[in-house]
């Protein structure tokens, strides 16, 4: 018979001292891998920058406490095995429990995402709307960008791309289609229609050309919020078959002078929010043919503007053109660098949708001026902010 004694028995010494190693190298692994980096994980998508290291920029107590705070920030973000237990988060939530509560993803059909963020659906089906003193708001921006220029005789241009759901509506999850009003009208279908009442601004609405050319090929990334290169090259094709009523002399951009290809990818920024690691197949990668320049770009990737440091790029295009431009774009309009260079002498790229910054403009002496801004991004600028930074009189 098994006495009492034996059960209670206590555990053997390596017993005790392996749990206390096994504790202890838990604790040191997240500094062996802040000093190291032996943690190779791919960085899970944040759609935001890292913190910056911290720097001790004056040597007094406010100083001092700015540099701690700012070190504890930048701790948060590198602490050792960071990337790797936020994937684990991540998978583990979605595959034990299917809860994609908390993400900016919208998951649709046929393994397609669409960005979930800043009011998605109520925009998609049309809820939200433009108050009048918005629209009234939007108007008179727009009319002192085009008249500034106009007196200096700059052609002024505003292009809204739409919104990835707009052009793949066939894609989305089955209750936001059943939710879609059959007669949907967005704020830009209420802001196009306000504005060829009471202005004479030109807008490009990218909307028909973009669903026309998808019969042709894909114009967006599955796993992107971001159309692809093809759905790029579309929408700046039409950007410049718009200037050339205005400028007759602007070479077209033809399909056939670049080299287009499909090869794998990997999934895109939605993919990455979620932790996914999936296969794109929509990215459709191209290379300038043989019979067009060879553009040179240069990058100040610290400009400051209106609306702080951002991104400028400058391409230059040795060929026989001579118009330039301007544009203020955000990350859609970013990616027409190769292709609108080919139509310009000089493109100078500032990655600010919200900004008119005058003096860029006339350093440069563009022949016109763009403004290029997402439709999901349009929706909830604000347009009496961007008027106290344009200065204009």
């Amino acid at each position: 018979m098994t006495s009492v004694a034996n059960i209670l028995s206590p555990r053997k010494p390596w017993a005790d001292w392996g749990l206390i190693v096994f504790f202890a190298a838990l604790l040191w692994l997240p500094t062996v891998d802040f000093f190291t980096g032996v943690d190779r994980t791919e960085p899970p998508g944040e759609n935001r920058m890292p913190a910056p290291k911290p720097r001790l920029a004056q040597w007094n107590l406010s100083g001092v406490q700015a540099y701690f705070a700012a070190a504890e920030t930048y701790f948060n973000d590198y602490f050792g095995f960071r990337k790797r237990l936020i994937r684990w988060f991540q998978q583990w939530k979605m595959r034990l429990y299917h809860d994609l509560s908390g993400y900016s993803v919208v998951p649709g059909q046929n393994g397609w995402l669409f960005r979930g963020e800043d009011q998605m659906v109520d925009h998609y089906l049309g809820l939200a709307k433009f108050t009048p003193a918005q629209l009234k708001s939007w108007q008179t921006l727009l009319e002192k960008r085009r008249d500034w220029l106009a007196a200096r005789g700059i052609k002024y241009l505003f292009v809204i791309p739409p919104n990835k759901q707009v052009v793949y509506p066939e894609f989305l999850p089955v209750w936001l289609q059943q939710a879609t009003p059959a007669r949907r009208e967005t704020k830009l279908d209420q802001f196009l229609q306000y504005m060829k009442a009471h202005s004479t601004v030109e807008i490009l609405d990218l909307r028909p050309v973009l669903l026309a050319a998808k019969t042709y090929a894909p114009t967006y990334l599955q796993n992107d919020m971001h159309w692809n290169a093809y759905g790029s090259f579309v929408a700046c094709q039409e950007v410049i078959k718009t200037l050339t009523k205005q400028f007759p002399d602007l070479p077209p951009l033809r399909r056939e002078d670049f080299i287009w290809t499909n090869p794998p990818a990997t999934g895109g920024d939605l993919a990455r929010i979620l932790g996914w690691n999936v296969a794109e197949k929509n990215y459709f990668p191209y290379q300038p043919g043989p019979t067009l320049p060879v553009l040179r770009t240069n990058e100040n990737r610290a400009f400051k503007s209106n609306w702080g440091s951002k991104p400028l790029s400058i391409v230059e295009n040795p060929g026989p053109v001579r118009r330039k431009v301007v544009l203020f774009n955000d990350s859609f309009g970013g990616s027409w660098l190769q292709f609108l260079g080919q139509s310009f002498q000089r493109s100078v790229f500032e990655w600010e949708s919200r900004e008119f910054y005058t003096p860029l403009i006339s350093s440069n002496a563009p022949d016109v001026v763009i403004n290029e801004i997402l439709e999901g991004f349009f929706y909830i600028r604000d347009p009496q902010e961007m008027l106290v930074k344009d200065a204009l009189p």
